[in-house]
């Protein structure tokens, strides 16, 4: 071929390919928008997802069918009709998310199954994947029982389930459980017993307060050789640590499990028992009363009977639980959850107490014979950190009590003072009596102190130097100060609780009167414990028990008041009449009080006081002089709250934690290589 052949050639191949070239961009410029080969595959596998979702929504199996990659399988039909049939759906929703093409020819979809079933209180949901195959530009689903369900086997079915939830617990601030279903049974199997008599000494010993609960067991007559006999419910830890003491005396067995419904306890005998509350059985009224409401309760159900465990019954209950699940298809509970649902959740009821400061004040009042309390606030925001009160069976004088406060009402007449220019070491008199507005008043004991420091008059508590200083400061002074420590303001308390009042004084004589805390003033165990716990920050905090209540209303004292009336408190003890509450290596700062009440007939013992940022209220009804009497209660306290609050002794542990001072018994001591025979009735 010639030269210029070739090249003709050439140029010729040239303008074929730019026509061609040019001719493909007219063709896309002039054909009006469309899908590309992607978008037209994506959108034949969603037709076909959108006719499958739709059919299976309608319960259209047949047009499903229609819709697979190949022929249905056998058991197709079948296992939707069994989804139907275990679940009674009244809405069956499905949606679609985005279709992904994994590989050439394959693609998947994320579908979200909404189910109605007819018995749950709301719908349950589950996630599962749509497979699709292209055979021959025609797309269809890939079925597997995981379509379904992505755990479906081919030996389980769907099924549903009710379920009484089990009674969520009382929490501490840290979220140990005061009261849980962690119960234990301690009791005796009469054909075991060498003595009753040392059976109910044995369980005295362990469990104080349990002796006469076994007499009364022991007691009741025809009792069954091997049956056992439960004497007290208790927590597990509890029931473990007694069984070092039980173990030795014939007769009583190893702890065992109450039935369901029976194991609720608190965290330890008694421990804040007042404020949480118990479940215990029914009485003959509350059973006729659950009947008027239609409930069907025999006898012998339990109730919640008072405190949190009451007030809150229906949050830490709830409604049972629905689940949607797989399992065996020979039935039997469900093997795999899907979901759940409660029409009203149960939830905890989380507190602010903590443990430590509670086991204080358990242990400081475990000797206590008098009606008595105890709170401990925090300082910092107001919350409850310990309140007991004693007996335990009466009603709960830490937080509904109306006592006059006596002398521990001086700390808001000592504030009202500094806020109108005074000072600690400012001079004035304490005369053994005085008389004003015409009210005689007298120190205890008819002390005569002459002349010294405001200070010291707060330390050595003298009646006739504030009640002077009450009367020259004015209602509308003292008053005030009573407003600045949260008088008449009412603690934030689930159950309902006094707080303080303060009555604006008819006249001179009851304002004296009023300024060392008779007269009509009244206070809880509670507020006390909030008013001497304002010191520390040199705020008062509105107390409150409940997590989810605070912190409160707060409430400055007066400016540059705290520090001074921190230096009163510590005096009191250090030199002044709160001696007792001394502690060795503790910054105690306190203020006694003999309160006056039934026209003098009954003194209250009182001792409020501070320590490590905490406010703390001591009550002793009728005790007499609070330095005698509550003011070494307040040493007690401290001693044990140092223990706890350094974080070395446990006091979530019954051994480790009980009171300082109290020993073991030389027959607790175990060998712990001894054996012990295990009798057949303590089997189980």
């Amino acid at each position: 071929m010639r030269l210029r052949e070739v090249l003709a050639l050439i140029v010729g191949l040239a303008v074929v390919g730019g026509l061609g070239y040019l001719g493909y961009e007219w063709l896309i410029a002039t054909t009006e928008p469309g899908a590309t080969d992607e978008e037209v595959i994506a959108d034949g596998a969603r037709e076909v997802v959108e006719l499958y979702l739709d059919a299976w929504s309608a319960g259209d199996t047949a047009t499903m069918a229609d819709q697979l990659s190949g022929e249905a399988p056998e058991d197709f039909e079948r296992r939707h009709e069994q989804l139907v049939e275990a679940l009674e759906p009244t809405r069956f929703t499905l949606t679609a998310g985005e279709l992904t093409e994994a590989a050439d020819g394959r693609a998947t979809v994320g579908v979200t199954v909404d189910v109605a079933p007819a018995d749950a209180p709301r719908p349950v949901q589950w996630e599962t994947d749509l497979q699709l195959s292209r055979n021959r530009g025609v797309w269809g689903v890939d079925w597997s029982l995981s379509t379904l369900h992505p755990e479906l086997r081919p030996t389980w079915e769907f099924a549903t389930e009710a379920e009484e939830v089990a009674r969520r617990p009382i929490l501490a601030a840290d979220g140990t459980a005061l009261a849980s279903d962690d119960g234990r049974w301690l009791g005796f199997i009469p054909g075991a017993m060498d003595d009753p008599a040392q059976v109910s000494a044995a369980f005295e010993r362990a469990l104080p307060g349990t002796g006469a609960i076994a007499d009364r067991e022991l007691n009741r007559g025809q009792l069954v050789d091997d049956w056992f006999y439960p004497v007290v419910v208790v927590s597990r830890a509890r029931a473990e640590a007694a069984w070092t003491t039980l173990r030795r005396t014939p007769g009583i067995a190893e702890p065992r499990d109450p039935p369901e419904g029976q194991r609720r306890v608190l965290m330890d005998l008694g421990f804040a028992r007042h404020l949480v509350g118990v479940v215990a059985e029914a009485t003959s009224e509350q059973l006729e009363e659950l009947a008027e409401e239609g409930v069907d309760a025999p006898v012998g159900t339990y109730v919640p009977q008072f405190g949190l465990e009451a007030a809150f019954d229906e949050e830490l209950t709830g409604s049972e639980v629905f689940r949607v699940g797989l399992r065996e298809t020979s039935g039997g509970p469900l093997t795999h959850t899907i979901d759940e649902v409660q029409a009203e959740e149960s939830t905890p009821v989380e507190t602010t107490l903590d443990v430590g400061v509670q086991r204080a004040v358990e242990n400081a009042l475990i000797d206590v014979e008098e009606p008595a309390a105890i709170v401990v606030v925090d300082g910092n925001d107001g919350a409850v950190r310990g309140t007991a009160s004693r007996p335990l069976f009466g009603f709960d004088r830490a937080r509904t009590g109306r006592y006059p406060p006596g002398s521990t009402f001086k700390l808001v007449t000592l504030e009202a003072a500094l806020a109108a220019g005074y000072d600690l070491d400012d001079e004035v008199a304490c005369p053994a009596r005085v008389v004003v507005g015409g009210l005689a008043v007298t120190n205890a004991g008819d002390r005569d102190l002459g002349t010294i420091t405001l200070g010291e008059a707060f330390a050595e508590s003298c009646n006739t130097t504030f009640a002077q200083l009450g009367a020259e400061l004015g209602s509308d002074a003292l008053t005030e100060a009573s407003e600045r420590f949260g008088f008449d303001v009412e603690p934030l308390h689930p159950l309902g609780a006094f707080g303080g009042s303060f009555p604006t004084p008819a006249d001179t004589a009851e304002l004296a009167a009023a300024s060392f805390g008779q007269a009509r003033v009244e206070a809880s165990v509670l507020h006390l414990a909030a008013m001497v716990a304002a010191v520390t920050e040199g705020v008062w905090h509105q107390p409150y028990v409940l997590a989810e209540d605070g912190p409160g209303t707060s409430l400055p004292l007066a400016t540059g008041a705290a520090e001074r009336l921190r230096t009163a408190l510590a005096l009191t003890v250090t030199d002044g009449t709160g001696t007792e509450a001394a502690v060795d290596d503790a910054e105690v700062g306190g203020k006694t009080g003999t309160a006056q009440a039934d026209g003098g007939s009954v003194e209250h013992a009182w001792f409020v006081g501070t320590y490590q940022g905490l406010g703390f209220a001591i009550l002793v009804e009728d005790g007499g002089a609070g330095s005698e009497v509550a003011a070494p209660l307040a040493g007690l306290l401290v001693a044990e709250l140092q223990r706890f609050l350094d974080g070395e002794v446990d006091p979530t542990d019954p051994l480790a934690a009980a009171p300082i001072g109290s020993e073991a018994d030389p027959e607790d001591e175990v060998d712990p290589e001894e054996e012990f025979e295990v009798r057949p009735e303590d089997e189980g």
